[in-house]
């Protein structure tokens, strides 16, 4: 259904998705109406289209899913409108104009402004603003209402617009597949349905080209960098409804623009988007270059020593092979499990690296990866992101992340800590910052969960056995006493852990049901902890599950943990914020990357809060809607109400999110398996991650199935054909 009315209050606006609660006065009163809007400003008349609902907090409301702005239908009102939207011109004015005008005034106003000047109070430059203004509202909110019509929102139509300006309505009349070239979250099957009420041929070739990158691309969500040529045929089929020789031909074309690449790899064709394509190339060019630079053959045995004994450490061979390696190497990967010694030999290279008076970078994908091998080290890490200056760029723009320039790294040695953390797009921006002359010194845990985003990097240089590589087989006596440590090495094995549940610091608790395993979780938080060890549950406790959803994710454990942890309280300001609750006192994570947030550290300006940064929240402020967060790296940073969104509650956080990170004490519910997320690199992940004490609850028919479970873990990338291909 549609209403009318003028918008009397904007109660509350999300600038990020544009969420917005506004009061609409209509002739018979107010009304609270709930929806996306871009652009509305107060007493704008608008028309929304959608239905009255009943919210069990707020009551009824009116929730829309589109809506446009119109003109002023009385003179009151369009006094109102020019006296506030015009600089310069007033009621009194606004009040001449359409008394001598009248029902005209519009019109005159956007096809006849010259005869204004007759107007007392205008001049050339009044009146052109105004005709300006009034010419390009009438075309905006034409365009708009012509895209919301197909069910794109205001947010996106808006953005539309802006790219293609009053053309809008004609090129999506002659190809609305062009859309999804100006507007990448756009999805695919919304604009088919506009093309398809445009009768436009199934087989038309913007269609098919557009479907076969949709299709493409949705595999880049489950971390691949191509999909084999026959699935790409396949999907595209079901998707696009022709048959597979149009597909075929259509994958042609593309080929031929170089919008996409074909490569054989074990003797199946896989497709790329050119993003990944040229990234991956980029990546094997710079290795394979490094690998054939010309290598050290210092004997760095008597350095070696110097460092071992003043750090009183007995080196393994091992150990001492990794170092000569990083240091003898242009490029070099040390890789192991936990308990090997990699931190041991970072911090023996750095300080060989300062005996020579030689200069180096410490970095990690992350802030808490590199907070806590700044920790570990004592030097100072930077994340990639800010070693690169990399600033104001979406995570998912992989075009803009391909072409970036980054700061250029002026250092003899480039130390990447978890480097099974790189993704592509983040390894081909390094390599670009890294000079020829410089030793790149990759350390990570092959094993673990590869990358967030697309790509299998650090596997990938292993497998191709192009780059000098150190395996750390060797556990430590202090490790070989960890029961965390010997599981986690058995998973990798593909052994199932062993719980002794006495005088460890591994245990599992059996549970039947999730409501079962959710008591046990709230008990062991709530008090039975508390009679064993004596610990901050704020900070040295973490709770670690496989996902976001069920009864055991992050979304539900979270609102439950919230009311045990930081529960309630008259002395603790709090504000609810797109359904969730901010109190003081929480614990959150920083979930997307904001390079514009700024803050001072011991008088040190810091710039950008990253994806996975670990806070929490210190005050509410209702007066100035803010909130501030204290993060682990000390910085604290504002957040507007509106901003609030890229914050969630972190007392549960997925073992994807874990990467990089160590806690204390670290509780990991597993009771319930999804096939394609419990795998046994999942597992294995998840319990490195705790340090002196690892509480399993849930089924161990479960974590067999985990132990067992290699095949899903397996991405299908082309950086190690390439890599190859290049020697």
């Amino acid at each position: 259904m549609k209403i009318k009315g003028k918008v009397s209050t904007i109660i509350f606006k999300n600038d990020t998705n544009g969420w917005t609660v506004i009061l609409l006065k209509q002739e018979d009163g107010y009304i609270t109406a709930v929806g996306e809007t871009d652009g509305l400003e107060i007493d704008d008349e608008i028309e929304l289209n959608g239905e009255f609902t009943s919210h069990k907090v707020y009551g009824e409301q009116f929730k829309f899913d589109s809506y446009i702005k119109v003109m002023p239908h009385t003179n009151l009102a369009l006094i109102e409108y020019i006296a506030n939207n015009i600089s310069g011109v007033g009621k009194k004015t606004a009040q001449k104009i359409v008394d001598t005008f009248g029902d005209e005034t519009i019109d005159i106003i956007r096809f006849y402004p010259s005869k204004l000047e007759g107007i007392k109070g205008l001049n050339s430059e009044k009146i052109f603003n105004m005709s300006n203004f009034f010419n390009e509202e009438w075309d905006k909110w034409n365009v708009i209402e012509y895209l919301t019509s197909f069910s794109i929102s205001v947010v996106k139509a808006t953005k539309i617009y802006k790219m293609l300006g009053t053309d809008t309505i004609d090129i999506i009349k002659e190809n609305p597949y062009s859309l999804l070239n100006f507007v990448n979250t756009l999805d695919f099957k919304l604009v088919d349905d506009i093309g398809k009420k445009q009768n436009i041929p199934l087989t038309h070739e913007a269609r098919l080209e557009a479907g076969i990158l949709y299709c493409l691309t949705k595999t880049i969500q489950f971390g691949n960098t191509c999909i084999e040529y026959e699935k790409l045929v396949e999907n595209a089929v079901i998707v696009l409804q022709v048959e597979n020789e149009e597909i075929e031909n259509a994958i042609a074309k593309l080929v031929i623009k170089e919008k996409i690449y074909i490569d054989n790899i074990d003797d199946k064709d896989y497709v790329f988007t050119r993003s990944f394509y040229i990234a991956e190339s980029n990546i094997a060019q710079n290795i394979v270059r490094h690998s054939l630079l010309k290598t050290s053959d210092k004997d760095y045995t008597s350095k070696i020593e110097k460092v071992s004994n003043k750090n009183n450490i007995e080196l393994s061979s091992e150990q001492i092979n990794a170092i000569k390696n990083a240091l003898n190497s242009k490029i070099s990967i040390i890789t192991g499990g936990p308990g090997t010694g990699k931190t041991t030999i970072i911090k023996c290279i750095i300080d060989i690296i300062e005996g020579m008076n030689k200069e180096y970078v410490l970095c990690a994908p992350t802030g808490r990866a590199a907070k806590r091998i700044t920790q570990t080290t004592n030097k100072e890490a930077k994340t990639l992101h800010r070693l690169l200056e990399i600033t104001k760029v979406s995570d998912n723009d992989f075009d803009t992340f391909l072409d970036l320039e980054v700061k250029q790294i002026n250092a003899d040695y480039i130390i990447v800590d978890e480097a099974s953390m790189l993704d592509v797009m983040m390894m081909n921006n390094l390599l670009k910052a890294i000079l020829d002359n410089a030793n790149i010194i990759l350390v990570g845990d092959v094993n673990q969960l590869p990358s967030v985003g697309p790509g299998n990097v650090l596997k990938d240089i292993i497998d191709s056995n192009i780059v000098t590589t150190t395996y750390l087989t060797h556990i430590y006596r202090q490790s070989q006493n960890s029961n965390i440590i010997m599981n986690a090495h058995r998973v990798n094995n593909g052994e199932c852990p062993i719980f002794e549940n006495n005088n460890t610091d591994c245990y599992f608790l059996s549970t039947a049901s999730l409501e079962d395993t959710e008591e046990k979780i709230t008990s062991l938080i709530s008090y039975r902890l508390e009679n064993y060890i004596s610990f901050d549950k704020l900070k040295d406790l973490q709770i670690i599950t496989p996902m976001k959803k069920t009864k055991l994710g992050t979304i539900e454990l979270n609102k439950t943990l919230q009311e045990i942890l930081n529960p309630k309280s008259s002395n603790k300001k709090e504000k609810e914020i797109n359904s969730k609750l901010f109190r003081v006192g929480d614990k959150v994570m920083q979930i997307v990357n904001n390079y514009d947030k700024t803050s001072t550290v011991d008088g040190i300006g810091i710039d950008g809060v990253y994806n996975g940064d670990i806070g929490y929240i210190t005050s509410i402020d209702f007066e100035s809607e803010e909130l501030y967060v204290k993060f682990d790296d000390d910085k604290i940073v504002s957040y507007s109400f509106d901003e609030a969104d890229e914050l969630e509650h972190a007392y549960a956080i997925t073992v994807h999110k874990s990467q990089g990170s160590e806690f204390d004490y670290v509780v990991l519910p597993i009771f319930v398996a999804y096939k394609k997320l419990f795998t046994r690199n999942l597992l294995y992940t998840a319990i490195t991650r705790a340090k002196k004490m690892l509480i399993i609850i849930g089924n161990k028919k479960v974590i067999e199935y985990m132990v067992n479970n290699v095949d899903e873990k397996n991405r299908k990338t082309g950086l190690k054909k390439k890599l190859q291909s290049l020697i």
